[in-house]
């Protein structure tokens, strides 16, 4: 039986139902996986949403951290030993990583990057940014996010033939059940907890109160809204580092409902309720919950998204604006007004939402976990 060894730095909830699928999949083929991962560091700790796999799947290790949590070493030698090909992520900051290079440059073992592909976040070309290009196409294989990762690939000449994208995802069945299990009778019972009107029109954000996510950038626009259509309402589900600086902001509001992190049906309770997915900044994984929901997602043309922000087609399934207050404030106020766009633009979330699955995302990574193994 073939060996595939995947190293992460940590595993995060939203991970392990895809790992655990993959699992499966792969042992259909006659391959073995383990999925190596380390302890959080205090930083992560406080985000709640670090978790451990069974076992049979995972194996935990310690990380080793240096230089203030700089660069890290994971002690995986015995498993890298077993293993017919190591999938790491693309993390300059890794010790393991430079390690793992060498054995491919000597064909001794086969390695990949997992990645994507260049740090979309970075307020400028930086030395970590700087190494990931120069080793870029030095490994056997490649799982890119999305189709604009495998471009950028291209670009900086790995072939086309050792890249595989696996159109990354989370798993959204749980979710989707639970938008389907709420009652009328519990909409009701929000309305009425928030003296809302069947004619209000929702807004809702759901992330990280960080400022990549330009929650002040949301409550300027949602008052210019506010002032076009003045039965607007605005919800905004999440925490982070700035959850003191938002509650300041919104408090003089009262259609604007700060309501804290959400979750399971709670949340879905909130996705059912609203009308559009509000997220001019960084768009993510979360744009997939919308979708569900079947929520048209409205964002503004920036160059600190996530990879799945190609997942928004605009015009079809959500909005692109300029980053400028009254372009987005404008593009929401049309879009709350003519319903024929809207019911077009929420049908159009649906169908996406039935394109980009976790059991699409597994398939395509164990084909490329197939191919690279033959190759």
């Amino acid at each position: 039986m073939k060996h595939v060894l995947i190293v992460q730095t940590l595993v995060k909830q939203y991970r392990v139902s895809f790992f655990e699928k993959l699992y499966q999949a792969l042992y259909l083929e006659g391959i073995k996986l383990t999925v190596a991962y380390g302890d959080p560091t205090q930083k992560e700790l406080q985000k709640s949403d670090n978790v451990e796999l069974n076992s049979e799947v995972g194996l935990q290790v310690k990380n080793y951290w240096f230089f203030k949590d700089k660069i890290l070493y994971q002690p995986l030698e015995p498993e890298i030993k077993r293993a017919d090909l190591i999938i790491v992520e693309q993390a300059s900051r890794h010790i393991i990583n430079y390690i793992l290079l060498v054995l491919s440059a000597f064909q001794l073992k086969k390695v990949a990057f997992w990645g994507h592909g260049w740090d979309r976040q970075a307020e400028q070309a930086n030395f970590q940014e700087w190494v990931k290009l120069k080793v870029i196409n030095r490994v056997d294989w490649w799982f890119a996010y999305t189709e604009g990762t495998a471009q950028y690939l291209r670009e900086h000449h790995v072939p086309q033939n050792t890249i595989t994208v696996v159109q990354n995802s989370i798993d959204t069945q749980e979710f989707k059940q639970d938008i389907l299990s709420i009652r009328s009778d519990e909409i009701t019972a929000i309305k009425t907890q928030y003296h809302l009107k069947d004619k209000d029109k929702i807004g809702l954000f759901c992330g990280g109160l960080y400022s990549n996510k330009h929650w002040k950038f949301l409550i300027e626009s949602a008052q210019i809204i506010q002032k076009e259509i003045p039965n607007f309402k605005l919800f905004i589900l999440g925490d982070g580092p700035d959850r003191e600086q938002l509650e300041n902001k919104v408090s003089p509001y009262s259609w604007i409902y700060y309501v804290g992190s959400q979750f399971d049906r709670q949340k879905a309770l909130y996705f059912s309720l609203a009308d559009v997915f509000l997220i001019p900044g960084l768009v993510g994984l979360a744009i997939l919950d919308a979708f569900v929901a079947g929520l048209p997602v409205i964002t503004t043309d920036l160059p600190i998204h996530s990879p799945e922000i190609e997942y928004l087609n605009s015009g079809l399934n959500g909005l692109i604006t300029e980053h400028n207050l009254e372009k987005y404030a404008q593009a929401v106020t049309n879009l709350m007004r003519d319903d024929d766009f809207y019911l077009q633009l929420k049908s159009g979330a649906l169908m996406a939402a039935k394109q980009y699955t976790i059991d699409k995302m597994v398939n395509n990574f164990k084909t490329g976990i197939v191919k690279c193994l033959s190759y």
